[in-house]
């Protein structure tokens, strides 16, 4: 009678080993590693830049990104999830603002949206593209921390948002 009973218990034991252990990767992702990049223009946080990192030597995860929050910082996610792999990268760093535009709903209840103003780069656009200077390398244990001041501030005009 007793061994009727620890057999429930000994198959409940066995399914639950085997629970937990998926971290939701693909199976073919790399193991990620914890980047923390600070942002400054002119010493000063960047709040909401766009920062790329891109593999120098091209893979299937060979892309990071992230936006930085009010202290300047991102952590970069590698399709959606939390982490770099180990390996070296260009950095890209661009924000895009817009002036004179005003918010648009066409429907009471949608989003509304930006319409009629300039679009303007903010960052330099030696720092925005393939050829940016900055670069990471992210190590394969601990945390990985780094901090790049993109200089000043520029104003280059990406056009007018059309209504």
């Amino acid at each position: 009678m007793r061994t009727f009973l620890l057999f429930p218990l000994f198959v409940a034991l066995l399914f639950l080993s085997g629970c937990g252990g998926n971290t939701g990767l693909p199976d073919d992702m790399p193991r990620l590693f914890q980047v923390n990049i600070t942002i400054k223009q002119e010493g000063v946080a960047l709040e909401g830049a766009t920062v790329t990192l891109e593999a120098k030597t091209p893979s299937k995860y060979g892309t990071a990104s992230g936006t930085t929050d009010a202290s300047g910082v991102v952590k970069p996610r590698t399709y959606g999830h939390n982490g770099v792999p180990a390996g070296e990268y260009v950095v890209k760093v661009d924000k895009i603002t817009v002036e004179g535009a005003r918010e648009v709903a066409l429907y009471e209840g949608e989003t509304p949206t930006l319409v009629g103003g300039t679009r303007f780069r903010v960052v330099d656009a030696r720092f925005t593209g393939a050829s940016s200077d900055l670069t990471i390398t992210v190590a394969d244990k601990g945390a990985t921390n780094e901090t790049f001041d993109v200089g000043a501030a520029v104003r280059i005009s990406l056009g007018n948002i059309t209504e």
